[in-house]
């Protein structure tokens, strides 16, 4: 997805408290060489979300056993988890609710195309033909939601004033749903959940639990004619079920901005597959992106001085 924005070092350095810490930046592959009072270590990984080659964050905790905790600015930690299992005694901390608006917005606007048709109406323009196409509401939409941590509860937040009747799917439901969705099921009922359904939206970690989990019977009880929205992982989905399911139906439609592998290979079949609209994994951009992480940031840099308890600790056991 290419290089993150740099953070506002200074506004962290502002916001934590001069007086309390001492901000110390590593470069990319220098961690592991440079000796230096690391407290955390800030890792802007280039590339995909998987990180870069090798593990340069092991090698630096390796050499710098000082470090009590990392902090990532992805919400998923992905190979991180293999890393940070080596170390049971530093805390690993993520930055969940940083994206949820920007990604909100996006899943927003891609139910908004699948019901408006815009680039088939487009594409008539393009053809100078005068041709009505039948379009539809989104509050006649029903729209099941695995996940909803930061992400899929701000995606709820934002179709509730449409009028969609949203059915979440969490491993833990006992957690809620905040009062955003008018159905809350366990993972194991996401088949149940499916069936009748007229988009399926993806925002829920990629752990082993959930890889391949929207798998062919998911996806064929889908309403004929629904869509598929991902922007969470790409493994969470059987991709040749997938495949089948735009072919054959019941899926008219699959919005897709997270894969298995990125880059996306040029000779993916998802390139040319029939009713796939296809985003660089860009669906978190948003020019508020830096100032957030940033702040977030600074606060558990405050927290951490402080001794007080951090925000978004990850379980390595649930992967998230």
């Amino acid at each position: 997805m290419g290089q993150l924005p740099e953070p506002d070092l200074e506004a962290v350095a502002r916001q934590a408290g001069r007086d309390r810490v001492d901000l110390v930046v590593a470069s990319p592959g220098q961690e592991a060489l440079d000796r230096g009072p690391f407290d955390c270590i800030w890792r802007l990984f280039e590339g995909g979300l998987t990180g870069s080659s090798g593990d340069p964050l092991g090698a630096a905790l390796s050499a710098h056993r000082e470090v009590r905790w990392v902090h990532t600015v992805s919400a998923g930690i992905d190979r991180l988890g293999e890393t940070m299992a080596r170390f049971p005694d530093i805390l690993l901390t993520n930055s969940a609710g940083v994206v949820a608006i920007p990604i909100a917005e996006f899943v927003v606007g891609c139910l908004l195309q699948h019901c408006k048709r815009f680039p088939e109406i487009w594409a008539l323009q393009r053809e100078g033909r005068w041709e009505a196409l039948a379009l539809r509401e989104l509050g006649d939409l029903k729209v099941v939601m695995l996940g909803l941590g930061a992400i899929g509860s701000e995606v709820a937040r934002r179709l509730a004033p449409f009028g969609c009747h949203v059915t979440a799917v969490r491993r833990r439901p006992e957690a809620g749903g905040g009062g955003l969705v008018a159905d809350l099921v366990a993972s194991d009922s996401l088949v149940e959940a499916c069936d009748g359904a007229d988009a399926l939206i993806l925002a829920a970690p990629l752990t082993e639990q959930t890889r391949g989990l929207v798998s062919g019977d998911v996806l064929g009880a889908l309403n004929q004619g629904a869509c598929l929205v991902n922007i969470a992982r790409g493994g969470l989905i059987d991709q040749n079920a997938l495949l089948e399911a735009l072919r054959s139906g019941p899926l008219s439609a699959a919005y897709l901005d997270a894969f298995e592998e990125e880059p996306l290979p040029a000779a993916s079949p998802l390139w040319a597959a029939p009713g796939v609209f296809l985003s660089p994994h860009i669906s978190w951009s948003s020019p508020n992106f830096a100032r957030r992480a940033g702040e977030l940031f600074a606060d558990q840099l405050r927290r951490f001085a402080a001794g007080q308890p951090l925000r978004n600790r990850v379980d390595l056991s649930a992967g998230y």
